[in-house]
């Protein structure tokens, strides 16, 4: 019997709808859904090759566990019963804060969270932590503090739009690609903001190459033109915006001019001019970021002063601009239960971050572990992430977690952490698990339906294995759901939603329709009900309230050595998620290893042709990796993606230098050295 069944797709956090067809249980065939209202039926390379991941030999098919020195197979009673074991005694010695819980990329922010941060809770860690502590939520931090929420651009429906620190036709990021490239068959102008002449780039119709880690001063120089020209929506910010008049008196000063900035970002000063007019005048537009803004010493800021832009030009919620999308109204099983009497790691450092988000910042942990400080760290769980490539400073990553008295690692495959792990669990693909969406972070008031089209071959369900670990503790009372299909129910009860209805609906409903200009009703989700350019917030806790930092106008360190480049890491490449899919053959053929990106000029300084082995260093530490010349990178700058055991990037980055509202490291503007070997 053949039958195709709706479902969505895992192999980055899109979530796009697919259709897999089923054969005498076994998936045989993927194509993309055209009743999903993201990606109407396209799908990636990545997507299209899902079924590789279902059959991969890699795979791990049983738990393992750490005995005489090394990992071997172990029934599952056996490993719950062990990973239970080991947790206990640690509480009793140490304290429940000793173990932190982490998930990654590979899990996403959806419904798996909740599972377990509700275990955190029950067992008494406050450091639940997650990879929002160093992608996206500083982004959000800052259009938070500043607007309200975080939107996203209505590209469909823009006359023009600014990419800026984002390649979305290669990484994950909330737009189809057709659309971009159905950009340059209309009348919508594309900007792109990037050292790199990406993929997106390429398609645009202006490529600003800025150099890494001046966005702010770019923006301000933006804003200097729109405020002395007079080019802002005088109606909206009049009306809706608080601070105006104190920033356009500093920001008008000549020393904001783009002709000043120049020396900093290296942009043509009347290539700024034609783009901000145009911005400001062309109705609706619409910005998209990337990591590429919030991986500097200063992404909060950065992200505040493009929310400013966005509003003082009109562009809130409107058709065509950046969307406020509304949340659903998702039961939090994680609470109520007694809160944890020690704070999260990071949180003392970094309260903003940690306030917002509920939970520690993981970039913390190392110190934690090796220093004990603000006291000590034993344990840890790893859940569809890879710290020691994900994190700055590998090396010191890596000596933390060989430190720990005990790791637990939940994955599909064999991790590069699992090699340190005490306890590893197998989880299934997303083809084998049931688990609902939303949708906000793609502008759809909609859940969406990950159904299992068939059942687990190897593994269990995330859900499950922290249900199954949670009644292993004693913690069964509070985990009552015997099913992933009960969890959903429980999820989206209080939205008239269960498990049937998506299903019912092809795995696709609607919770909210689409409005614009809420402000007019409920004003802005911020203390005064306005736009915020001075965040009165951050003042309270300690922070300068003005987005206009001090020190923005210094050229990073790392562009006036002559011997000196600037280092950008972590693009992403089209086959793979961060680290994950490198072990599918037919995605590890289109990249199949690391390089190094050189411009010709820069690499002639250096002696250095296309395919040289190279040595790259920082103040952190050294890799090697071969050359590739391209004049798709600004002179005087380098790039290394990331996510590779060999090569890996981010022995060259650091934990300092960070955020100091978010606590985000330094992944994007460093300076480094290079030589050929």
């Amino acid at each position: 019997m053949k039958r195709e069944i709706p479902t969505l797709c895992r192999m980055c956090d899109h979530g796009c709808g697919i259709l897999v067809t089923v054969e005498e249980g076994i998936p045989v065939h993927v194509r993309g859904n055209p009743a999903h209202p993201f990606n109407r039926g396209w799908l990636c390379v990545k997507g299209k090759a899902c079924l590789d991941l279902f059959h991969s030999p890699r795979r791990l098919k049983t738990p393992l566990i750490r005995q005489g020195g090394r990992l071997v197979e172990a029934p599952w009673d056996e490993a719950l019963a062990y990973a239970a074991h080991r947790m206990r005694r640690l509480k009793e010695k140490w304290g429940p804060q000793a173990l932190g819980i982490y998930y990654g990329e590979g899990v996403g922010h959806q419904e798996i969270r909740f599972y377990m941060k509700r275990f955190a809770n029950i067992f008494g860690t406050p450091n639940f932590m997650s990879v929002g502590s160093i992608c996206n939520a500083a982004r959000t931090l800052g259009e938070v503090l500043t607007i309200g929420g975080l939107t996203k651009p209505d590209m469909a429906n823009s006359r023009f739009i600014i990419i800026w620190g984002a390649n979305p036709l290669v990484s994950h990021e909330p737009v189809p690609p057709k659309i971009i490239r159905r950009l340059g068959k209309s009348d919508t102008r594309l900007v792109v903001i990037d050292p790199r002449k990406t993929e997106t780039a390429q398609r645009a119709d202006m490529h600003l190459a800025i150099r890494p880690g001046t966005d702010e001063t770019l923006i301000l120089n933006m804003l200097h033109v729109i405020l002395n020209e007079e080019r802002w929506d005088r109606a909206f910010t009049e009306m809706w915006v608080a601070g105006f008049e104190e920033l356009r008196t500093e920001i008008t000063q000549a020393r904001f001019s783009p002709e000043k900035g120049m020396a900093v970002t290296g942009v043509d000063p009347e290539m700024v001019r034609r783009v901000a007019r145009e911005y400001a005048d062309t109705k609706p537009a619409g910005i998209s970021t990337g990591n590429g803004l919030e991986h500097h010493p200063f992404g909060v800021t950065t992200t505040r002063l493009l929310a400013v832009l966005k509003a003082i030009t009109g562009n809130l919620d409107v058709p065509g601009g950046d969307l406020f999308t509304p949340k659903p109204k998702i039961k939090d099983i994680t609470t109520p239960l007694p809160p944890p009497t020690v704070p999260a790691v990071g949180s003392e450092r970094f309260p903003v971050f940690c306030g917002a988000r509920g939970e520690g910042q993981a970039l913390c942990i190392p110190t934690a572990i090796l220093d004990e400080k603000p006291y000590p760290i034993k344990a840890m769980t790893l859940t569809g992430g890879n710290p020691t490539l994900q994190w700055p400073d590998s090396n010191r990553t890596a000596e933390a977690l060989k430190k720990l008295e005990f790791l637990m690692v939940v994955d599909v495959v064999t991790s590069p952490d699992s090699h340190f792990a005490d306890v590893v669990f197998p989880a299934c693909t997303f083809l084998e698990r049931d688990e609902h969406r939303t949708n906000v972070y793609l502008n759809l008031p909609h859940v969406t339906l990950r159904q299992a089209v068939v059942e687990p071959v190897y593994g269990l369900p995330d859900q499950m294995i922290w249900i199954k670990l949670a009644h292993a503790m004693g913690y069964g009372a509070y985990f009552p759901w015997k099913t992933c299909k009960e969890g959903i129910d429980e999820l989206l009860g209080d939205m008239g939603i269960s498990y049937e209805s998506l299903v019912a609906q092809g795995g696709i409903q609607q919770y909210a329709s689409r409005t614009y200009r809420q402000y007019e009703k409920n004003g802005f989700n911020t203390p005064s009900g306005k736009v915020e350019i001075y965040s009165g917030r951050l003042k309270k806790m300690g922070f300068d309230p003005s987005p206009i930092r001090a020190g923005m106008e210094q050229i990073p360190s790392g562009a006036v050595e002559t011997d000196s480049l600037m280092l950008t890491t972590g693009g992403n490449l089209l086959p793979y998620t961060h680290w994950q899919h490198r072990y599918i053959p037919r995605l590890n053929k289109r990249a199949p290893e690391p390089l190094l990106e050189i411009h010709p000029h820069t690499a002639a300084k250096f002696h250095i042709s296309d395919a040289d082995g190279v040595e790259v260093t920082t103040e952190t530490g050294s890799i090697r990796i071969k050359a590739r010349l391209t004049e798709s990178i600004r002179p005087g700058t380098v790039h290394i993606p990331q996510g590779w055991e060999s090569s890996n990037a981010n022995r060259l980055t650091s934990v300092e230098n960070r955020d100091p509202v978010s606590g985000f490291p330094n992944l994007k503007s460093l300076s480094c050295r290079i030589r050929k070997i």
